[in-house]
């Protein structure tokens, strides 16, 4: 498993058992199946990032998404070149 889904996983499900929430009660809060939440409480959740944002949001969190590019392997080269 994905050790950063599975951390969202474990955020979510702790956030949702503060508010008194089943997975049941908290799916039809954000409009999404009660499989699709516990997957997503397990790190398990394989549909669209779209699911997970609202369920976060019905939670009262916000969910960004940072893409970064990865450097070529010249561009590393370079960093440790000690001339």
């Amino acid at each position: 498993m994905n050790p950063y889904l599975e951390q969202l996983g474990k955020t979510l499900r702790t956030k949702r058992k503060k508010k008194n929430l089943t997975q049941a009660d908290a799916g039809k809060r954000a409009g999404v199946a009660r499989q699709d939440i516990s997957e997503i409480e397990n790190g398990q959740f394989k549909g669209s990032i779209l699911k997970v944002q609202d369920y976060a949001m019905s939670l009262g969190f916000s969910l960004s998404l940072e893409i970064k590019r990865r450097p070529e392997l010249s561009e590393l080269e370079e960093l440790f070149n000690e001339d």
